[in-house]
């Protein structure tokens, strides 16, 4: 009597590679990737991500996943294609042009709307005892001014890093005293450069690839 529970086999072998190219670029491709996306922590190394609030990592580091796979296919689509040393230099030229940009622009977008506060872990916690910092997203380094009626019990142009000392980290009252809009524009802004650096970077590394690859043919 044969075993209903068998796993039914590929219809074709057409969408058994299909399979694999999905589960190797969507899969094995992303765990590989995961000291470099702050998945995976590396002693001595630091990933960009861990600069970014918790709350803003846990569906980062997903989003960054899908987005290296879907460039490790493009890449690996070039790769199979004809193409002229000329027009790779083009490509990388403009792929580090975007991986500056983004990049200095990162670093001018973080000065000014991520706050990063000092936290005391005391003993009997969960939490190892110490001190660490963590990052907030406020989109701004000094307080608005805040409407009439408002809870926050901060004062306008009062340091952003005093007045998150002051409130917490709760992202309530976070959105309360700097307003929901400009936070959700920072975070916004964050996560689309951090795309686009280590999406150019990525992309970089790819071409590199690719244009070893001319160079051997052409030998």
């Amino acid at each position: 009597m044969s075993d209903e529970r068998a796993t039914p086999k590929a219809p074709s072998r057409f969408a058994e590679q299909y399979l694999k190219y999905v589960v190797g670029f969507g899969v094995w491709f992303v765990i590989g990737l995961a000291p470099f996306l702050g998945k995976l922590k590396v002693p001595g190394f630091s990933a960009l991500i861990e600069l970014y609030p918790p709350s803003l990592q846990e569906w980062l580091i997903p989003l960054s996943g899908i987005f290296m796979g879907m460039m490790a296919v493009t890449v690996q689509f070039m790769a199979s294609q004809k193409t002229r040393a000329a027009r790779i230099r083009r490509w990388f030229a403009l792929t580090v042009i975007v991986f500056v940009a983004s990049f200095l622009v990162l670093v001018c977008v973080y000065v000014f709307t991520v706050t990063r506060v000092g936290r005391v872990i005391a003993r009997g916690t969960n939490e190892a005892p110490g001190f660490m910092t963590l990052a907030v997203v406020t989109g701004t380094r000094t307080v608005p001014k805040q409407p009439a009626g408002t809870e926050c019990t901060c004062v306008e142009r009062q340091p952003a890093a005093r007045c998150v000392a002051d409130i917490s980290v709760n992202p309530d009252h976070i959105d309360t005293c700097f307003g929901s809009d400009r936070v959700a524009f920072a975070t916004l802004g964050l996560v689309l450069l951090y795309l686009g650096v280590t999406g150019s970077f990525a992309a970089a590394v790819g071409l590199l690839l690719i244009a070893e690859r001319v160079a051997a043919r052409r030998k």
